[in-house]
């Protein structure tokens, strides 16, 4: 069976070592930048090694996963909390999203050049994607910025937020595309946080209306993804934040976001992450159309221990019931990038040995 990765890597002694002296001040942009491209090289010949279909810059030179991006686009800028206490719901940082204007498509983000220097070294040995944060993300965390109101921070009303994310996002694909990209994956936690009982009843003590806020987060999807090429696959990783798994419910009442999201969504294929021990939440996968492709996130990525090769096999035939097994590929539950790889003692190997497990499945 095919594996897939979710994009992200750990980065290696060397590079680690390099960011330290440059916030040191003992190296310099430029030899911190070298180093990230060695790292990148390697992480990209070996991919190409495990066989994988797509192969990323493993999101290396990322200080965060969604911030970095968003810090790109045109009416965002990045305000510096270096004192003083920061009170909200959301992960703490001492970089924060400012809204400057209306959010736009900028030609020159950062993520350009990262995209170009992976592709020059992939140098048409395999396909090169670029993973972004979910423009679901975004929308979500204006709403946090606004507590609820984002019509109180932003200069157009919530249909003109949701357009102009969406605008800005579909230009970032089609400009990721003529540089060579030909799959696009969002990481979504969106949708996964509309699992969460806990997330969920903060929002409703704020006054939001649940149903609509499901029905803006799927339609700021599917608008960034609007009149992309045919040739590009469009691909969507639902996490649950910092538990990594949504909890999953299948039935469909009112205000279960996900047989609605992946019913609707208008993607080719769909990254979930599932536990081994929880037959009940396959039966989400009813609602994916017979015709999307399905990666299954069976192995633990933050965790050097070997995997249950029998159980991923037993969990990959349950559900065969449910999805064509030719449409099914494997995947780590999350990314391998994390901030607190060294106190789970994870190494740079680790992450390879993962995935070859995972292909002798």
């Amino acid at each position: 069976m095919t594996i897939e990765t979710i994009g992200s890597f750990l980065p290696d002694e060397s590079l680690i070592s390099a960011r330290h002296d440059f916030e040191r001040g003992i190296i310099d942009r430029l030899h911190l930048t070298a180093v990230e491209d060695d790292a990148v090289r390697d992480i990209v010949g070996r991919q190409i090694r495990c066989g994988v279909p797509f192969v990323t810059s493993g999101e290396l030179r990322r200080k965060h996963w969604a911030n970095d991006f968003w810090f790109g686009l045109e009416g965002i800028s990045c305000e510096n909390v270096s004192c003083g206490h920061i009170y909200q719901p959301v992960e703490a940082l001492t970089d924060l999203l400012h809204i400057t204007g209306r959010i736009g498509f900028n030609p020159a983000h950062p993520f350009f050049e990262d995209f170009c220097f992976l592709y020059s070294v992939v140098a048409g040995r395999a396909r090169c994607r670029q993973t972004l944060p979910s423009p679901a993300n975004l929308l979500l965390e204006v709403y946090a910025l606004s507590a609820g109101r984002p019509e109180t921070i932003y200069p157009l009303s919530i249909d003109g937020l949701i357009n102009d994310i969406a605008e800005a996002y579909r230009q970032t694909v089609l400009h990721l595309h003529a540089l060579g990209c030909c799959s696009i994956q969002y990481d979504d936690t969106a949708l996964g946080l509309m699992c969460n009982d806990n997330y969920t009843k903060r929002l409703l003590q704020g006054g939001v209306d649940l149903i609509r806020l499901h029905r803006e987060l799927i339609t700021v999807i599917n608008r960034s993804m609007e009149g992309l090429p045919d040739d590009m696959e469009k691909s969507i990783y639902i996490s649950g934040g910092e538990i990594i798994v949504p909890e999953w419910e299948y039935i469909e009442y009112p205000d279960n976001i996900m047989p609605k999201a992946l019913a609707s969504l208008d993607v080719d294929k769909f990254f979930i992450p599932l536990d081994l021990e929880n037959d009940y939440a396959i039966e989400v996968l009813r609602h994916i159309p017979q015709e999307k492709d399905v990666v299954l996130g069976l192995a633990d990525a933050h965790s050097p221990f070997p995997e249950n090769r029998g159980s991923i096999a037993a969990m990959i035939h349950k559900v065969a019931r449910l999805v064509d097994p030719s449409r099914l590929s494997l995947s780590t539950r999350t990314g391998f990038k994390l901030s607190s790889y060294s106190q789970r003692a994870l190494h740079y190997e680790d992450q390879w040995r993962k995935l070859h497990e995972l292909l002798a499945v």
